[in-house]
């Protein structure tokens, strides 16, 4: 199967491609890997190569009429275990893990026949809007290699604009499927908090606020592949609304209908946005406009940015300390700071200072804002923001200078002068403002409402997404809306590597 022809099909269409015979399973994954093995060296995507277990995937009778058998598929290379392969979480704390059972998430993905053969690259433990790190090296952007390509479903996002899958797991705890899906220019969608399971090696990430999903080319492969998630819902801690009877795919058959929205473009963290931002959210809001839906300027009361931002570095540095913890109790020795990157090491760090209560109120600002967004959501269809106050940085742009994080590694691993980072109020203030970036996605993970980036607009050659939401399990809405926009604005370009 040649590479222009592989790539006329999103995931569904290549599924009903060789289920009709007309190619075969081992063809389609063939054109996979010959467009990994080309971009991969340019863009750095992959962090395991496991085409060797891809071969030997047998279609068998059973899963032959799954919607999407024979697919090739990957994992990013966090949560979602694989038995019998590595999950490195991006760390090399995580060198030598290997999965000993199946996550539920990546069974559900086995039934229904993808062809996984690899797992994609992801910043250290899934904390960083960028996907540069000491262990797997930077991920780029296939637009423009001297830019990123996000974090923390980098690579995922990678893969799918470059056209090496249509579609790949990512996994988001504060814009993490949204935020790559805007850089790379594909469509990234969030699912309401518990509409997955994280079973049976955790029960959930980060407090509540990681999801997991698909970042993909088409909007139908995400609601096929969302049905195919939702099938572990009930394995979930969070209860969630069930799935429309006729699944989100087959919901996505009504019409759209005209939809009352409410636009706001001003980051619950505060902070202004710059002017590719503007162009870009400015064109989205014609487009709302000339499709006929209701648009009006509201936001949900959401807690003050202070709050907010506080509370969401409080939940992931607590959570980030955790893993010393959890290395302490399973080996019964104390987590070397080398096996971590400085800028984790300095989150564990400031992790241990935290107080149990403040992460209590932390927890309970999280849950506050559901019960907002559950009231906003009872007079608004969709809330409709940009996904990101800036357009795609350059690579090394997010993260400290190797002068600095040399600096970092010494004073907080070698010395262990981690009272430095106490209650330091230009630290407190660096941090906050480094936060910003992820003020638009990072509150509706608190919310646990389903949220998704559009790619509707250009900037200087980069993609730039709009982020649209709906109220708790009404991922449907959003899915025909999406689906509305790609006819209206077909975004599926796959670009020439520069």
């Amino acid at each position: 199967m040649k590479f222009q022809d592989y790539i006329r099909y999103d995931a569904v269409g290549l599924a009903e491609l060789i289920r009709k015979k007309e190619v075969s399973a081992d063809e389609v994954l063939q054109a996979a890997l010959n467009r990994l093995d080309e971009v991969n060296p340019k863009l750095n995507l992959l962090a395991h190569d496991l085409r060797e277990r891809a071969a030997a995937w047998q279609g068998s009778s059973e899963n032959v009429d799954t919607p999407l058998a024979g697919v090739p598929f990957l994992l990013k290379d966090l949560l979602a275990d694989w038995e019998g392969a590595p999950t490195w979480s991006g760390s090399r704390m995580m060198q030598h893990y290997i999965a000993k059972q199946n996550s539920d998430l990546t069974q559900a993905y086995l039934d229904a026949g993808l062809r996984v053969f690899g797992k994609t690259t992801t910043p250290e433990w899934g904390a960083y809007a960028v996907t540069e790190t000491e262990i797997y090296g930077i991920t780029r952007n296939p637009w423009h290699l001297d830019y990123t390509a996000g974090g923390s479903s980098g690579g995922a996002a990678a893969a799918v604009a470059s056209g090496v899958v249509p579609a790949a797991h990512g996994s988001d705890g504060g814009g993490s499927i949204r935020l790559p899906a805007h850089n790379c220019g594909v469509f990234g969608l969030k699912p309401t908090r518990g509409r997955s399971s994280y079973a049976p090696n955790a029960s959930e990430a980060w407090q509540g606020l990681v999801c997991d999903h698909v970042l993909t080319r088409s909007v139908r492969d995400s609601a096929v592949l969302l049905d195919i998630a939702a099938q572990t819902q009930e394995r979930s801690l969070y209860a969630c609304p069930p799935p429309p009877e006729n699944g989100f795919a087959g919901s996505m058959k009504q019409e759209t209908g005209r939809l009352k929205i409410a636009f706001w473009k001003q980051t619950w963290f505060d902070g202004g946005n710059d002017e590719g931002t503007e162009a870009a959210f400015a064109h989205s809001l014609k487009l709302m406009q000339d499709a006929g839906h209701e648009l009006e300027e509201a936001t949900p009361d959401f807690a003050p940015p202070e709050q907010l931002n506080r509370a969401a570095r409080v939940i992931v540095m607590g959570e980030t300390a955790k893993l010393f913890y959890q290395y302490q109790y399973e080996t019964g020795q104390k987590l070397p700071h080398h096996l971590l990157e400085p800028t984790t090491w300095a989150m564990i760090v400031q992790g241990r200072q935290i107080s149990a209560g403040e992460m209590a109120w932390a927890r309970d600002v999280m849950l506050a804002q559901e019960r907002a967004a559950k009231a906003f959501f009872t007079r608004y269809d969709v809330l409709m923001t940009p996904v990101c106050p800036r357009t795609t940085p350059k690579i090394g742009e997010m993260m400290p200078p190797p002068a600095a994080q040399k600096a970092m590694r010494l004073l907080f691993g070698t010395l262990r002068l981690g009272f430095l980072l106490k209650n330091n109020p230009f630290l407190e203030k660096e941090a906050a403002a480094a936060l910003q970036y992820v003020g638009y996605t990072s509150p509706l993970n608190m919310s646990g409402n389903p949220a998704m980036s559009v790619p509707l607009y250009r900037h200087n050659g980069l993609p730039v997404g709009t982020q649209f939401a709906a109220a708790h399990g009404r991922e449907d809405t959003l899915l025909r809306l999406a689906a509305q926009l790609e006819q209206i604005q077909p975004w599926a370009e796959i670009p020439q590597l520069a």
